[in-house]
């Protein structure tokens, strides 16, 4: 099999050669696929993943009380608790994770997944992307720009992706680790399908986060990743030029239309376990076209079936690593938002009709904490969620965006256990701790900040003398929650 033709609009490749595609059969009724030398099954059979924490739960009807998942030691209601996001009880699933909590060894804390920024490069430039900074500012040869071409300045190769999806296997904790396969976009890396295959053989689940709009449905479903999330966030093609910066005349709205279809089709035609989430980012450049956006999913659902499982929301952030505001915002924004995707709202309503959950991300449209929360000025979270960027440097935390100042090591010079025991990383969070940087950068609605919430709070019982509480809250979080089986939700 020759090369496959290369599409005008996707990034000019140097120096690469590109393997030849899968082949496909029918075996024992399931579709397996040949992709290289390694036979890939489909998920017929399997169970079906969450579509969000708490959609499935355990029988709650012997019980009397019920845990609250972000506030320590505190209990509700059957039905106060039946609507509480459930996000923050995965970690309690998690029992080498919890030890080190109930020990205060916060700073062994390993990471439940990595966000995999393996690429820089990117088929849009849209104005408020929070990457934007890291390719024009932070890295040497970095770029912002419409369908760069690939690099090894700009993206990880075969050989260093081998080495890194090692070495991350090797950190997995609790039998949990994933990638966050991001960038960029992915789709723009050629060598993204084949580390994911990789990855997975390794035993690392993984979450896709793209644009979609040259995504390969085929090839990502092959690898089965828990999740396939596309930024929509347009429902007309001027809005969604304009949210995402891209020249008139480029058909990219169009391409991402029929992706989410032919993805949400052969989701159900291959019957694979994989979540199809879409996303939907707000702020004045698109907040009178999310509706619109809504109508399109809910055309995709008639025409081909029940494909997509889940729609989030959230407000676009400025982000308190970067000296500029990128987002455009009025005092008004969020609430305005909220209006739209809350419960009776007219894009809830939309999806509701079409049997849709909307689910609104963590505390997005709610405002930070007061100062008065904060008790003291540690990250305890920073070991949940890390970053691997596409020259092998490990970031302190997924929320650093890059920042060299919270850059821990690189795995094409140590090892991953190394880097987590080493100096280098003892200095960061010390720096980090003593600029608060907890209470002063850290984005509210983050999965470090979420957790740092919960884990000040266990602390401030355990100074009380109360740490049998904490116990008997996440004994109680465990009996009624059920675990996701990933760490994409937390």
């Amino acid at each position: 099999m020759g090369l496959p033709d290369i599409d005008p609009h996707l990034p000019i490749l140097t120096g690469i050669s590109i393997e030849p595609l899968r082949e496909h059969a029918r075996i024992g009724g399931r579709d397996v696929f040949k992709v290289g030398a390694e036979f890939v099954f489909s998920n017929e059979g399997l169970p079906k993943l969450q579509s969000y924490p708490g959609q499935k739960q355990p029988d709650l009807s012997r019980r009397e009380r019920f845990p609250i998942p972000n506030q320590v030691g505190e209990y509700c209601s059957l039905d106060e608790f039946e609507n509480l996001p459930k996000y923050m009880a995965q970690w309690v699933h998690w029992p080498d994770r919890v030890k080190c909590v109930l020990e205060g060894r916060y700073h062994e804390l390993r990471p439940a997944h990595f966000e995999g920024i393996f690429t820089l490069v990117c088929n849009f430039k849209c104005p408020h992307c929070s990457r934007r900074v890291t390719r024009s500012r932070w890295v040497d040869g970095g770029t912002w720009d419409n369908n760069a071409p690939v690099n090894e300045r700009n993206t990880m190769f075969p050989e260093g992706l081998r080495h890194v999806i090692d070495q991350v296997s090797r950190f997995r904790t609790d039998g949990q680790m994933g990638i966050i396969w991001g960038g960029g976009d992915p789709t723009a890396n050629p060598f993204t399908y084949d580390g994911m295959l990789y990855a997975r053989k390794q035993g690392i689940s993984a979450s896709f986060l793209t644009n979609g709009v040259f995504l390969d449905v085929e090839r990502v479903l092959d690898a089965d990743p828990i999740l396939v999330r596309i930024s929509l966030n347009c429902g007309t093609e001027e809005a969604y030029r304009r949210f995402h910066g891209y020249p008139k005349g480029w058909d990219y709205f169009e391409r991402v239309k029929l992706k989410m279809r032919e993805l949400a089709r052969r989701k159900l035609e291959r019957r694979a376990r994989t979540l199809i989430g879409i996303s939907l980012i707000v702020d004045e450049r698109n907040i009178l076209d999310v509706a619109a956006a809504a109508k399109e999913i809910h055309n995709i659902v008639a025409e081909v079936g029940d494909g997509i499982d889940y729609v989030i929301a959230r407000p676009v952030f400025n982000y308190s690593h970067f000296d500029r505001s990128y987002a455009m915002l009025r005092d008004d924004t969020k609430e305005r938002a909220f209006a739209l995707v809350s419960e009776g709202g007219q894009v809830w309503r939309i999806l509701h009709d079409a049997g849709i959950p909307l689910i609104l991300i963590k505390d997005s449209f709610e405002p930070p904490p007061p100062d008065s929360f904060y008790d003291d000025p540690r990250c305890l979270a920073y070991g949940i969620c890390g970053e691997i960027r596409h020259n092998g440097d490990v970031q302190l935390c997924s929320d650093s965006y890059g920042n060299p100042e919270y850059t821990i090591g690189n795995l094409f010079e140590e090892s991953l256990d190394s880097i987590w025991k080493s100096k280098r990383r003892a200095t960061v969070l010390d720096r980090v701790n003593r600029a608060e940087c907890y209470r002063t950068k850290c984005p509210h609605n983050s999965r470090g900040h979420h957790h740092n919430r919960v884990f000040h709070q266990i602390e401030r019982r355990r100074r009380a003398g109360e740490l049998h509480v904490v116990q008997r809250w996440i004994d109680d979080l465990r009996e009624t929650t059920l675990p996701l089986g990933h760490s994409f939700f937390i």
